[in-house]
């Protein structure tokens, strides 16, 4: 995907290109690689947040930097068309342009897909329009439900923040995450769309593709019985296939349940048939493990050098994926299964997105 021959360029060209970068992008570079940015961040830094169809991309390709074997980076304009406004000031049917730079970030880039629907996070910057946080900034809901979901997640976002005391703001913490109300994690944990963006929040450990941006982190979670309930009844309506599987089982830890007992299973028996064993499932059989009352051993991934973990996060299996613990996870599963005598039965896939490597699904 395009997402990964960008990290291939920029890891390959090194430290020589990303000083070049920031000499020839000024003030709109990125650091690399970034924090992860929740829908909460991205609501609170963008000065339009928009519902709107991608009505035409155009690419330019630079053909200006053969010496330093740059001649594939390209830059990009996105129109939109404005159908919803969710923050900020535009009418519908407004045609919005957002510069971007399409194969020059790394972590992604946002990604515009002509023809498409996407929910835009934007601020202007030099008299044009741009993605807060990048790939992070531009989400892509498959249906009107899950869109209902964002529009949901922002508005709440939008109102809890002009809320806030302007001689008290939300401040960034120890995990580079402004605080939020607890109760707003919840809405975007309890709903797959935004999952991701909740759970990260209130769980940033079980992330294991991000876990290295919260190390030394330890963020105990305090759930009211109503809150772990809501996130219980939309684990089990919508049960996660995904890296949200074990951090909706952390958030649940504690929470009694014998149809969240069920569904985890079922979800780790798909999974293993589908993808394969991998760091996040493991992690979620573990959870599952203690759920059932069995000790646990704890599982030692080696501490690796920041700028690899990022990479290694982008492969199958993510950081720890070539692991022995990993590896030997559907041995485990079988003997586990056998133990409980549990039969369970897989869960039908989801539908794929329309586009991959975005939100939550950043590779890096």
């Amino acid at each position: 995907m395009r997402e990964e021959s960008s990290c291939q360029s920029v890891l390959r060209v090194g430290a020589l290109l990303l000083g070049l970068l920031v000499v020839l992008r000024g003030p709109r570079a990125e650091a690399f690689p970034i924090a992860p940015r929740t829908l909460w961040e991205l609501t609170r830094d963008a000065e339009l947040v928009v519902w709107a169809e991608v009505e035409a991309v155009t690419i330019r390709t630079f053909e200006d930097y053969d010496e330093y074997e740059l001649s594939g980076l390209e830059e990009g304009v996105a129109r939109l068309r404005v159908l919803e406004v969710w923050k900020g000031t535009a009418y519908p049917d407004e045609r919005v342009e957002v510069a971007y730079e399409p194969s020059i970030y790394c972590p992604a880039p946002p990604r515009y897909e002509q023809g498409l629907l996407v929910v835009a996070f934007l601020s202007r910057s030099l008299g044009m329009w741009s993605t807060v946080g990048l790939s992070y900034g531009t989400r892509y809901p498959t249906d009107n439900d899950e869109a209902q979901a964002y529009r949901r997640a922002v508005e709440h976002a939008v109102k809890a923040q002009a809320k806030a005391s302007p001689r008290v703001p939300y401040r960034e913490g120890a995990r580079g995450l402004a605080s939020a109300p607890v109760d707003w994690e919840v809405l975007a944990a309890s709903h797959p769309a935004t999952r991701w963006d909740g759970l990260f929040r209130l769980v940033p450990k079980g992330d294991v593709v991000r876990d290295f941006y919260v190390a030394g982190v330890d963020r105990s979670v305090r759930l009211t019985s109503e809150q772990r309930e809501t996130l219980a009844r939309g684990f089990v309506a919508h049960t996660p296939l995904d890296r949200s599987l074990p951090m909706l089982l952390l958030s649940l830890r504690g929470h009694v349940s014998a149809e969240v007992d069920a569904a985890a299973a079922r979800a780790l028996e798909t999974v293993l048939m589908d993808s394969g064993p991998s760091r996040w499932a493991l992690l979620a059989f573990d959870l599952l493990r203690e759920r059932h009352g069995e000790p646990l051993v704890a599982r030692v991934v080696p501490e690796e050098e920041v700028i690899r973990r990022a990479w290694e996060s982008a492969q199958p299996g993510g950081v720890g994926g070539r692991s022995n613990a990993v590896l030997s996870l559907a041995e485990e599963w079988q003997r586990f299964k056998q133990r409980r005598r549990m039969t369970p039965k897989p869960l039908p896939l989801p539908v794929e997105p329309p586009v991959a490597g975005v939100g939550g699904e950043t590779p890096l």
